[in-house]
C-alpha cells in the first residue's frame, strides 16, 4: 500500500495579469426613469365590466390611439407638466374599483396612474419601469371620483 504524501512546497496560482486598477463597474444601480418614454403593455388589461377596455366604440378607440401615440412621443417629465397624467393612490378610488381590484387579485397594488384622454375619459394603467400595463378604460370618470369644487 502506497500511503499519499502531501508535497511541502507551496502551491502559487499563475496569473497571466494583473487585474487593471482602474476597472469601471459595468453595473452602476437601478435605472433613474425621469426624463424616459413610455412604453405601454395591453395583456393585463380588463375585459370585463364594469371598466373594460372591451366597452371601446369605434371612435373612443381612435381618440384613446392618438393619444397613447402622443404620450408616447413624450418624456415622463413633459408628460407631468401637461397635466394628462396622475398618480393615483388606491385608497382614494372608488368603492367599485377597489372591489375590481381586488376580484382581479390586484389588491396589493397601493398606486395607479391616470391618464386624461378627453374630458372625463380616462385610461387606468399600473406602471412597471417605464411600461405602462392598460389596466381600465373609464369613460365617465368613475374609478376616481372628483367632487367638485363649487
Amino acid at each position: 500500500m502506497v500511503d499519499f504524501m502531501p508535497s511541502k512546497k507551496t502551491k502559487r496560482v499563475a496569473t497571466p495579469q494583473l487585474p487593471h486598477p482602474h476597472k469601471i463597474p459595468s453595473y452602476l444601480g437601478p435605472t433613474n426613469l425621469e426624463g424616459q418614454h413610455l412604453a405601454w403593455r395591453f395583456s393585463g388589461a380588463d375585459l370585463q365590466d364594469p371598466f373594460g377596455c372591451h366597452a371601446l366604440d369605434f371612435a373612443a378607440y381612435q381618440s384613446l390611439w392618438e393619444r397613447m401615440r402622443a404620450f408616447e412621443k413624450m418624456n415622463t417629465d413633459e408628460l407631468n407638466r401637461t397635466g394628462s397624467y396622475h398618480d393615483i393612490s388606491v385608497r382614494l378610488l372608488s368603492k367599485l374599483a377597489k372591489e375590481r381590484l381586488a376580484s382581479m387579485r390586484l389588491d396589493d397594488v397601493e398606486v395607479v396612474h391616470s391618464f386624461r384622454i378627453t374630458g372625463g375619459c380616462r385610461l387606468w394603467c399600473m406602471k412597471f419601469g417605464n411600461i405602462m400595463s392598460v389596466l381600465w378604460w373609464d369613460p365617465n370618470h368613475q374609478v376616481y371620483l372628483v367632487r367638485k369644487k363649487n
